[in-house]
Protein backbone atom coordinates (compact mmCIF):
# COMPACT_ATOMS: atom_id res chain seq x y z
CA UNK A 1 0.00 0.00 0.00
CA UNK A 2 2.80 2.41 0.90
CA UNK A 3 4.62 1.55 -2.33
CA UNK A 4 1.50 2.20 -4.36
CA UNK A 5 0.92 5.51 -2.57
CA UNK A 6 4.53 6.65 -3.10
CA UNK A 7 4.42 5.64 -6.77
CA UNK A 8 1.12 7.46 -7.32
CA UNK A 9 2.48 10.61 -5.66
CA UNK A 10 5.67 10.46 -7.71
CA UNK A 11 4.04 9.56 -11.03
CA UNK A 12 3.48 13.11 -12.26
CA UNK A 13 6.81 14.62 -11.19
CA UNK A 14 8.69 11.62 -12.58
CA UNK A 15 6.84 11.89 -15.88
CA UNK A 16 7.70 15.58 -16.12
CA UNK A 17 11.36 15.21 -15.20
CA UNK A 18 12.39 11.90 -16.82
CA UNK A 19 9.54 10.98 -19.18
CA UNK A 20 8.29 7.49 -19.96
CA UNK A 21 11.72 5.93 -19.47
CA UNK A 22 11.83 7.41 -15.96
CA UNK A 23 8.38 6.00 -15.20
CA UNK A 24 9.48 2.52 -16.28
CA UNK A 25 12.49 2.85 -14.00
CA UNK A 26 10.33 3.96 -11.09
CA UNK A 27 7.87 1.09 -11.51
CA UNK A 28 10.64 -1.47 -11.91
CA UNK A 29 12.44 -0.41 -8.76
CA UNK A 30 9.13 -0.29 -6.89
CA UNK A 31 8.51 -3.92 -7.85
CA UNK A 32 12.04 -4.98 -6.91
CA UNK A 33 11.90 -3.27 -3.52
CA UNK A 34 8.39 -4.54 -2.73
CA UNK A 35 9.22 -8.15 -3.58
CA UNK A 36 12.39 -8.12 -1.52
CA UNK A 37 10.62 -6.47 1.42
CA UNK A 38 7.99 -9.22 1.44
CA UNK A 39 10.68 -11.91 1.28
CA UNK A 40 12.56 -10.22 4.12
CA UNK A 41 9.54 -10.50 6.42
CA UNK A 42 9.43 -14.30 6.08
CA UNK A 43 12.14 -15.11 8.68
CA UNK A 44 10.48 -12.88 11.28
CA UNK A 45 7.01 -14.26 10.53
CA UNK A 46 8.21 -17.83 10.92
CA UNK A 47 10.39 -17.38 14.00
CA UNK A 48 8.51 -14.84 16.12
CA UNK A 49 5.58 -17.05 17.23
CA UNK A 50 7.60 -20.24 17.77
CA UNK A 51 10.96 -18.99 19.07
CA UNK A 52 10.45 -15.44 20.38
CA UNK A 53 13.90 -15.36 21.98
CA UNK A 54 15.36 -15.32 18.45
CA UNK A 55 13.35 -12.41 17.01
CA UNK A 56 16.40 -10.17 16.92
CA UNK A 57 18.34 -12.62 14.78
CA UNK A 58 15.33 -13.14 12.51
CA UNK A 59 14.96 -9.40 11.97
CA UNK A 60 18.68 -9.11 11.22
CA UNK A 61 18.46 -12.03 8.78
CA UNK A 62 15.52 -10.36 7.08
CA UNK A 63 17.46 -7.12 6.77
CA UNK A 64 20.42 -8.93 5.22
CA UNK A 65 18.12 -10.80 2.81
CA UNK A 66 16.46 -7.53 1.88
CA UNK A 67 19.71 -5.68 1.31
CA UNK A 68 21.30 -8.42 -0.79
CA UNK A 69 18.22 -9.24 -2.87
CA UNK A 70 17.50 -5.57 -3.53
CA UNK A 71 21.09 -5.00 -4.60
CA UNK A 72 21.12 -8.07 -6.85
CA UNK A 73 17.73 -7.21 -8.35
CA UNK A 74 18.70 -3.62 -9.06
CA UNK A 75 22.06 -4.55 -10.58
CA UNK A 76 20.42 -7.25 -12.69
CA UNK A 77 17.77 -4.85 -13.91
CA UNK A 78 20.38 -2.22 -14.72
CA UNK A 79 22.39 -4.73 -16.76
CA UNK A 80 19.40 -6.13 -18.63
CA UNK A 81 17.17 -3.10 -19.15
CA UNK A 82 19.65 -0.20 -18.89
CA UNK A 83 17.07 2.11 -17.27
CA UNK A 84 17.12 5.87 -16.98
CA UNK A 85 19.66 6.04 -14.15
CA UNK A 86 18.58 9.29 -12.45
CA UNK A 87 15.01 8.13 -11.91
CA UNK A 88 16.10 4.60 -11.04
CA UNK A 89 18.54 5.64 -8.30
CA UNK A 90 16.25 8.32 -6.89
CA UNK A 91 13.31 5.95 -6.57
CA UNK A 92 15.47 3.07 -5.36
CA UNK A 93 16.46 5.22 -2.40
CA UNK A 94 12.89 6.36 -1.72
CA UNK A 95 11.30 2.90 -1.92
CA UNK A 96 14.09 1.16 -0.03
CA UNK A 97 13.96 3.60 2.90
CA UNK A 98 10.16 3.67 2.95
CA UNK A 99 9.89 -0.11 3.10
CA UNK A 100 12.77 -0.34 5.58
CA UNK A 101 10.84 1.96 7.91
CA UNK A 102 7.76 -0.25 7.61
CA UNK A 103 9.81 -3.41 8.15
CA UNK A 104 11.39 -1.89 11.26
CA UNK A 105 7.92 -1.11 12.58
CA UNK A 106 6.89 -4.73 12.07
CA UNK A 107 10.04 -5.87 13.88
CA UNK A 108 9.32 -3.64 16.86
CA UNK A 109 5.69 -4.80 16.93
CA UNK A 110 6.78 -8.45 16.85
CA UNK A 111 9.22 -7.89 19.71
CA UNK A 112 6.54 -6.20 21.79
CA UNK A 113 4.02 -8.91 21.04
CA UNK A 114 6.06 -12.09 21.37
CA UNK A 115 9.18 -11.40 23.41
CA UNK A 116 8.85 -11.36 27.19
CA UNK A 117 11.76 -10.72 29.53
CA UNK A 118 11.85 -13.20 32.37
CA UNK A 119 12.29 -11.64 35.81
CA UNK A 120 15.62 -12.24 37.54
CA UNK A 121 16.80 -11.88 41.11
CA UNK A 122 19.73 -9.69 42.23
CA UNK A 123 22.30 -12.32 41.26
CA UNK A 124 20.90 -12.59 37.70
CA UNK A 125 19.26 -16.00 38.11
CA UNK A 126 15.95 -16.46 36.31
CA UNK A 127 13.03 -16.74 38.71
Amino acid sequence: MATLLAASIGYGPTQERWGDEGLRSMLAVAGICLCTAVLALIPMALIAPKWPQHIGQAVLAGTVIRLLLTMMGCVGYQIIAQPQLGSFLFWATIFYLLLLTIETGFGVAAIRRYYRVKPTNKEGAVL
